[in-house]
């Protein structure tokens, strides 16, 4: 795997953000006017810009190419930390801990309330890709549940696990969620319980598919390169490769020291980003188990975010803008005269110019028998 066709982002407890684009090791860093763990970590409607949500309940907007804040929002609506960001098409969506979801569009910002009773919280927030209107959304004694951004609307909202051998409520508490992209309907989440499930909102609202890891806590989830997988961080220290079809796990991975805080695949290559409360930014093979690089970052990191680089984007935005031009503009240049800019071809055309044919005929066998001598 070569580094320099990835970028990392990397969000830290002391909001500061990390970022690399050829080698991990020369990592550097991008602070913000006000220091403030950074809590969620999200691209804008394109890998240009990134959405960086904070504990202070703050919202910065980094770009990428310019490498600086562009915007900051300071005032929204809520208490508590920014637990997740949706980009939509029209919109962007902030979720603050208390359960008040904050929506702007550009120049105004309005929110909605979640309703949550006093025990509950907000712990996560992701947007579909898929479905440009939906969110998802969960927490501590908050069932993973869809909402339309328009209307403001709960369209989905899972049933609870039932009750265990003891007949007492198996308790849910997301702290991740994610949404596979074969299908707009399937979205998976994991739970501070040991549990990674999986819901298809057309089907039912229990689970189509469970899977319990005993005596772990999942913190995060991402879906894999292939359908219907994910892998999933734990706070023991261990990240797993799950097939959500049988609700199975294929492979652990154990090479960490710490709580996995970050996951982010490559959409098409068995590529994987971590980052673990032990500092260290790692990239592993998902077909092989194989830690391909590892790299110490020297802050508490939070969350990751990746993407590739295109070397060749320049040349295709050069090919694509050749196509949209019209045919006044080509036709210049079909009736434009080469001209020729060689010296020589000119200082030899002026010193021949008026000789009759002979002339040059016999000048031209001259030069050919010195050159036959000097050989």
């Amino acid at each position: 795997m070569e580094v320099g066709k990835y970028s990392f982002y990397v969000g830290t407890s002391t909001g500061t953000l990390l970022y690399t684009h050829d080698k991990l090791s020369n990592a550097k860093a991008a602070t913000p006017e006000e220091a403030s763990k950074v809590t969620a970590l999200t691209f804008g409607r394109t890998n240009d810009d990134i959405f960086v949500g904070y504990e202070n309940g703050n919202v910065s907007i980094y770009d990428t190419l310019d490498g600086k804040y562009l915007k900051t929002f300071t005032q929204l609506e809520g208490e508590g930390r920014i637990v997740g960001i949706g980009c939509l098409d029209k919109v962007f969506v902030f979720g603050k801990q208390d359960g008040i979801i904050n929506v702007w569009d550009g120049r105004n910002e309005n929110f909605f309330d979640m309703e949550l009773d006093e025990r509950s919280t907000l712990d996560c927030l992701a947007h579909n890709n898929n479905r440009p209107n939906i969110i998802a959304t969960g927490g501590e004694f908050n069932d993973f549940k869809l909402w339309d951004v328009e209307t403001h609307q709960c369209v989905f909202k899972a049933k609870s696990m039932g009750h265990d051998k003891l007949n007492l409520p198996i308790p849910t508490s997301v702290r991740a969620i994610t949404f596979f992209p074969e299908s707009e309907h399937l979205s998976g989440c994991a739970t501070k319980e040991g549990h990674v499930l999986l819901y298809d909102d057309r089907a039912q609202r229990r689970p189509v598919v469970k899977y319990l890891q005993e005596k772990a806590s999942f913190t995060t989830i991402s879906c894999a390169h292939r359908e219907r997988q994910c892998l999933v961080g734990t706070t023991r220290g261990f990240m797993q490769l799950l097939d959500m079809k049988a609700g199975k796990c294929l492979k652990t991975f154990t090479t960490f020291m710490g709580s996995v805080t970050g996951i982010y695949c490559d959409p098409s290559e068995p590529y994987v980003a971590t980052t673990s409360l032990d500092r260290f930014l790692r990239i592993h093979n998902l077909e092989t188990k194989e830690l391909l690089l590892k790299a110490y970052m020297k802050l508490n990191l939070t969350k990751l975010l990746m993407k590739p680089v295109i070397k060749d984007e320049p040349l295709e935005e050069e090919e694509l803008g050749d196509e949209n031009v019209d045919d006044e503009y080509e036709n210049i240049f079909s009736t434009m005269e080469t001209v020729t800019s060689d010296r020589k071809t000119k200082k030899m055309k002026r010193a021949t110019e008026g000789l009759d044919a002979p002339e040059q005929q016999k000048r031209k066998k001259k030069k050919t028998t010195t050159h036959a001598i000097d050989s």
